[in-house]
């Protein structure tokens, strides 16, 4: 499978990871809609009365990948929470 921009699917979700998600912790398993509130909230928090920018940020943000993302960031959980269980076991 080949990935179309810096590993992922397309730029909007490479975006989307690497400017949004990037550098936060997530302790139990994600869905789509924890990942989408959040990008939502920092996107849109100073967008009122913006209408274009909104309008062109919904566009981009229908665009990303969301099921990459939660596929990447469980992923990553259950590596953490293996680890730390073998880690644990020694």
């Amino acid at each position: 499978m080949s990935k179309e921009y810096n590993g992922w699917n397309n730029y909007a979700t490479f975006r989307v990871a690497n400017d949004i998600l990037n550098g936060i912790t997530f302790e139990d398993s994600v869905t789509i809609d924890d990942l989408k509130e959040i990008v939502r909230d920092v996107v849109f928090s100073n967008a009122s009365g913006h209408y274009l920018l909104t309008d062109y940020a919904n566009s981009f943000l229908e665009k990303v990948d969301w099921d990459e993302l939660v596929e990447v960031y469980n992923t990553d959980i259950l590596a953490d929470k293996l680890n730390l269980q073998s880690k644990h076991e020694d």
